[in-house]
């Protein structure tokens, strides 16, 4: 047996300005409201999870100070 997982950890994202993650998440809202308006409610509902995802990242970012562009 090998002590190697067997599938990968996801990717995370590189460090960032807040603004820049802030315009990401409200980006996934405004895709999630045109899904929205066509019908796509599961599709609008996945967009609106990566955007609070971006929003909350935003946060993050701002509060521990990254200046990262």
């Amino acid at each position: 047996m090998s002590d190697q997982p067997t599938t990968p950890a996801p990717a995370m994202p590189p460090l960032m300005s807040a603004e820049r993650a802030h315009d990401i998440g409200r980006l996934y809202q405004a895709l999630a409201e045109q899904f929205e308006a066509g019908g796509g409610n599961a599709q609008a509902a996945r967009e609106l999870r990566k955007a609070q995802w971006w929003l909350t990242y935003s946060i993050t970012l701002r509060e521990t100070g990254s200046k990262e562009a």
